[in-house]
């Protein structure tokens, strides 16, 4: 089995459109991995928490009761009272 690369800082951007994309395409499980991917080599990537926090409650409907936990971990990292509020 081969390892896989860790994502670099400067392709962050592009991996956020990426995140996005496959949220938008009702891929949440995808575009959650892509954001704690992000998250690892930037922490503070607010875009990436606001996509992983939209993210987890599309996996509501997969029967997982820990998602509303897993997404409410998320708030406290959002810098801005209105991303967290929203």
């Amino acid at each position: 089995m081969f390892e896989l690369k860790p994502l670099s800082l400067p392709a962050v951007p592009a991996a956020l459109a990426r995140a996005e994309h496959y949220r938008l395409l009702n891929e949440p499980e995808e575009a959650e991995s892509i954001c704690i991917d992000i998250l690892e080599v930037d922490p503070g990537n607010q875009q990436a928490l606001i996509d992983l926090l939209l993210a987890r409650p599309d996996q509501f409907d997969e029967g997982s009761p820990s998602m509303l936990k897993r997404a409410r971990e998320v708030l406290p990292r959002l810098r801005r009272e209105y991303d967290q509020a929203y």
